[in-house]
C-alpha cells in the first residue's frame, strides 16, 4: 500500500511522536504535582501535631535549593530534547495533564 506524500509513514511518525511524548510528559507532571501536594499536606499535618518542627523540614529544603543550581545544566539538557515548540507536543501535554 502506497500512501500519498502528505500521509507517508515518515510524516505520520513525525506528527504522532511529539504528541505521544507530550502525553507522557503531561501525565508525569500531573503525577509529580499530586505527589508534591500529598507530601506538603503530610508535612503540615506532622508539624501541626508537633511530631516535627518547621526547622527540621526547612533545613533539608534549603540545602536542596542550594544544590539545585548545579542541576540546572542537566535539566536544560533534558529539556532540550523535548519538542516543546511543536503544536502536537503542546496538545499532547495538555491532554496528558488534564485527562491523564
Amino acid at each position: 500500500m502506497v500512501l500519498p506524500p502528505s500521509l507517508s509513514i515518515t510524516f505520520l511518525v513525525a506528527a504522532i511522536a511529539p504528541f505521544l511524548i507530550g502525553l507522557l510528559v503531561g501525565v508525569i507532571i500531573k503525577s509529580a504535582l499530586k505527589l508534591g501536594i500529598a507530601i506538603a499536606i503530610l508535612l503540615l499535618i506532622l508539624i501541626g501535631l508537633g511530631i516535627v518542627t518547621p526547622d527540621q523540614v526547612l533545613k533539608p529544603l534549603i540545602g536542596l535549593v542550594k544544590s539545585g543550581s548545579g542541576l540546572t545544566s542537566k535539566v536544560n539538557q533534558i529539556a532540550g530534547y523535548l519538542p516543546y515548540s511543536s503544536l502536537a507536543f503542546l496538545i499532547g501535554l495538555a491532554i496528558g495533564f488534564f485527562k491523564g
